[in-house]
């Protein structure tokens, strides 16, 4: 039933958590009134419509209500059956099993994470900030059946998306050969399945990445062009057909230079991508105290306006210390 999900959220855009929100509104079999899924869902009376139209199979044939076909209640409870939080209210993830169980193995692989290389603009997140991406990448939907790529990983956020079992693939693209080595010794020792590869994005994407992912995450260099050309190789990963496609961002600025934000705002809107949630302070870092160690996780999703301003090879500075 997941993989339908995914696919409804694929093909109507409509995010995957919305979806799942909507069949958790009608878990219980009961009929429930067109605008008051409306409302609980937050979405608009079009893409209920859409997401209902690829759904009929499970539904009453209802026009104004909706309802879950007797056969099919158990079926939809049993999605639900591990906690889901139907609120949308992201700090709850503290407290979900999925980020105890992150935290604690990235806890023991702490030593495992290779020194950060200033020349490449590494600082190392906390093993709190790693088990957060990782938990609300899950609270979100993103990363059961999806395909994920993660555009540098000195944090090793893949190792805690791959302890949760549930993604289709992932992939580590890294210029530095220590994250790999060890991404992959780790994954090896607890049985995790991550592909890794080796290449300098100021290069064309490897072909084998272009438009095959549903989800990418990065922490790109903090600057204009290192976000210029971090966002462009996402765009170009993520699969076109799938129109939920979604990309996790992070950037820090100091706040008494609030100026910086603006061209990175603009680079989001020049690339035809939908800002849908900016968290402040979300990341921790040790080190960076420039931008007080920590920085901003921002969650953008594809429009058919999308499409990448970097294409080919790139030759301008993208790190703090060029």
């Amino acid at each position: 039933m997941h993989e339908r999900i995914n696919q409804i959220s694929k093909e109507t855009g409509v995010p995957t958590k919305k979806v799942l929100d909507l069949l958790f509104a009608l878990r219980d079999g009961e009929v429930v009134e067109n605008n008051e899924l409306v409302r609980k869902v937050g979405v608009s009376k079009n893409a209920l419509n859409k997401v209902k139209e690829r759904l009929a199979s499970v539904l009453e044939p209802v026009s104004k209500d909706t309802q879950l076909d007797g056969d099919h209640v158990q079926e939809i409870r049993a999605i639900f059956d591990e906690g889901y939080k139907f609120e949308d209210a992201m700090w709850t993830i503290l407290e979900d099993d999925k980020y105890k169980k992150a935290s604690e193995l990235l806890e023991t692989i702490s030593d495992k994470r290779p020194s950060p290389e200033r020349r490449f603009d590494q600082f190392t997140a906390t093993i709190e900030t790693t088990a957060r991406r990782a938990s609300l990448l899950q609270f979100f939907g993103d990363i059961k059946g999806k395909r994920i790529l993660f555009l540098g990983d000195d944090d090793f956020t893949s190792i805690g998306v791959a302890s949760l079992g549930l993604a289709a693939h992932i992939e580590v693209l890294d210029v530095d050969k220590r994250i790999l080595e060890s991404i992959k010794g780790v994954a090896e020792t607890e049985g995790f399945t991550i592909s890794t590869t080796r290449s300098d994005l100021t290069q064309r994407l490897p072909n084998q990445l272009m438009r095959n992912f549903d989800i990418v995450f990065t922490d790109p260099p903090y600057t204009e062009n290192g976000m210029n050309l971090f966002l462009s190789r996402a765009i170009q990963a993520l699969d076109p057909d799938n129109h939920a496609a979604r990309i996790y961002t992070c950037y820090g600025n100091s706040d008494r230079a609030r100026e910086r934000y603006l061209p990175v705002q603009r680079l989001f809107t020049e690339s035809g991508l939908m800002m849908r949630w900016v968290f402040d302070g979300f990341n921790r870092y040790r080190g960076a105290e420039s931008i007080g160690s920590s920085s901003a996780l921002l969650i953008a999703d594809v429009t058919p306006k999308t499409k990448p301003l970097v294409k080919g090879g790139y030759d301008k500075p993208i790190y703090t210390n060029n």
